[in-house]
């Protein structure tokens, strides 16, 4: 089997992790390359694995030389099944695909809600697709599509990872740990995660500990709006980095909110890598965190924008250890039993075969 994989990106985020997941966890008889608009992180790491990575940037916004390769490359590859990560990859394989029979699957949803921009072209774009998969079913949900195409492949998490990690958190005579890992953009709401911050550290004498971990646009500002917390010991930023599950194994509680406004998650990384290492989960509701976060179970799903609420539930964490250990250890069978690299990689075959059937039967 030959699989043509399409991304508009191997930076350092959430579905570049998961698409490289899937390629190094392909069959060994199967034959993948991938194509990429951008490079990052992502890329050397596939080619230290030894998978073929080809980037193709533009030279400028219209420029459509990069179509022009990705058309040539499945021209003369023939690939099986084409697989785009992104709306830009299917806009530009789709009418190929079409002319040469060769079955397009369509992985641009990783949101619960419509993007702000360029609905039409990705809609577009998806319509050349047998099969589109949203890493949610908030994902589908929102695009309306439905089950005759939609399909849904929550993310999956690498078990490797937690090699070494002792998995025990802070003792009881330690500050309690609170950990927020995302980038640092306006669609993450990490200005809530600050005001509870706020709210907590002024009621206590060095028990909170609030670390946010990330990287992007709004780290700077976010630095300078509380570099009173930071000064205190209260809050840290680290530096950025593409592993963080260490310092996530430390924490108490996880914690992602999302600025309803702008974002709604679909299948967030970071609350999986929560849930793995054994935290409790809290995270704002919209998007498809309810279908992670069982709330009374595995965390608390929490209004978005609300610092006082997040603060009284993090405060209750503190005050319940024992429930709140509970919750981290059924989030834990939870993702051992729904988001393993196994499961996510059969299911993409899966969908991979009913492509090809529709493809042939079509």
């Amino acid at each position: 089997m030959h699989v043509l994989f399409l991304t508009d990106s191997l930076a350092n985020g959430g579905t570049e992790r998961q698409l490289a997941l899937l390629v190094k966890n392909l069959p060994p008889d199967w034959e993948g390359r991938l194509w990429s608009l951008d490079s990052g992180p992502w890329a050397e790491d596939l080619r230290d694995a030894g998978f073929p990575v080809e980037i193709r940037s533009r030279a400028w916004r219209w420029d459509i030389t990069p179509a022009v390769h990705v058309w040539v490359l499945i021209q003369r590859w023939k690939p099986d099944i084409v697989h785009s990560w992104g709306w830009m990859g299917s806009m530009a394989a789709g009418p190929m695909c079409a002319a040469l029979d060769i079955p397009l699957v369509d992985g641009s949803i990783r949101s619960g809600r419509l993007p702000r921009r360029r609905r039409l072209a990705q809609r577009l774009a998806m319509s050349w697709a047998r099969r589109i998969v949203a890493n949610s079913r908030a994902g589908l949900d929102a695009w309306g599509i439905g089950p005759e195409k939609g399909r849904v492949v929550h993310n999956a998490f690498d078990a490797s990872r937690l090699r070494g990690l002792p998995l025990q958190h802070a003792s009881s005579d330690a500050p309690f740990t609170v950990i927020m890992a995302g980038r640092m953009v306006p669609q993450k709401d990490y200005r809530t995660f600050f005001r509870a911050a706020r709210l907590l550290s002024g009621q206590s004498d060095g028990s909170w500990r609030f670390v946010a971990i990330g990287d992007g646009q709004e780290s700077r500002s976010l630095l300078a709006e509380n570099k009173d917390l930071i000064d205190a010991g209260v809050v840290e930023i680290p530096e950025p980095r593409i592993e963080v599950l260490e310092l996530v194994a430390a924490a108490n509680v996880g914690v992602l909110m999302t600025n309803a406004s702008l974002h709604a998650e679909g299948c967030s990384n970071s609350i999986v890598e929560y849930m793995a290492c054994g935290l409790p989960v809290i995270c704002s509701d919209g998007g498809g965190n309810r279908e992670l976060v069982t709330d009374g179970e595995t965390g608390f799903v929490v209004a978005p924008a609300d610092a006082h609420h997040l603060a009284n539930r993090l405060l209750w964490l503190k005050d319940n250890p024992e429930e709140s250990m509970r919750m981290g250890a059924t989030g834990r069978v939870a993702v051992a039993e729904h988001f393993m690299v196994a499961k996510m990689v059969s299911q993409m075959i899966a969908i991979y075969d009913e492509a090809r059937a529709a493809t042939r039967k079509r």
